[in-house]
């Protein structure tokens, strides 16, 4: 389940690309639990928003805050990667927070025989994060999750993205960022037709895959108009 201290907030938050104004001192509160929806026309600021939240973009005015011990998963329109990147690396992108903590988690390990009780403890608590998120079979999860959205057979990771199709990429990103099994979850729905996307609809089959293998995560999503 969520954590008490979960909190996903925008408070009078202003977004400026040049001179246009994207977002207008714009407040938002999404509580622990909850699955919110933002609606709206092509450039209207809703992946600007899912960015802010992610902490990839900073807001000109107002604050941002985003609490999520049990970390956030940030679903873009695109991969980010070149065509030449292999299909690892956008595993490896998606999974960045959970391979992170299991390397906190085996220098912790390798400390104990001089951190004492302190260290003990702290190695515990990576330990129950790491284990709670299901951190020792992600990748596992990864190749289990797109079978379930439609992928036959699993992606060679040595294979380049640019070999993909467009519906593969989608489903790759989704299965990648579910398996991490974070505790915010954002998706931002490509503006696109439905054969860029994961068969039978982006924001049922993200809803359902979520369902069955995320904490019952606090999602914000995008959605065109």
């Amino acid at each position: 389940m969520l954590r008490s201290g979960t909190q996903l907030a925008l408070s009078d938050v202003t977004v400026r690309y040049d001179d246009h104004v994207v977002l207008d001192r714009v407040s938002l509160t999404v509580r622990p639990g909850e699955k919110a929806g933002v609606v709206g026309d092509n450039g209207s600021g809703k992946s600007t928003l899912l960015r802010l939240l992610a902490g990839t973009r900073r807001p000109d005015n107002g604050t941002v805050t985003v609490i999520a011990p049990g970390g956030t998963g940030h679903l873009a329109q695109t991969l980010g990667l070149p065509p030449t990147a292999p299909v690892g690396r956008a595993v490896d992108l998606a999974l960045a927070e959970l391979r992170a903590l299991e390397r906190r988690m085996r220098q912790a390990e390798a400390d104990l025989g001089h951190t004492g009780p302190d260290g003990l403890s702290a190695y515990a608590a990576l330990v129950a994060e790491f284990e709670a998120r299901g951190g020792h079979d992600a990748d596992r999860r990864v190749d289990t999750t797109l079978r379930r959205l439609g992928e036959r057979t699993a992606l060679d990771r040595a294979r380049p993205l640019g070999t993909l199709s467009g519906g593969q990429r989608a489903r790759l990103a989704l299965a990648a960022t579910l398996a991490a099994a974070p505790e915010v979850l954002l998706l931002d729905e490509p503006p696109t037709t439905s054969t860029t996307r994961p068969s039978g609809g982006w924001r049922s089959t993200c809803s359902r895959t979520a369902a069955r293998w995320s904490r019952s995560p606090t999602t914000a999503s995008s959605s065109t108009g």
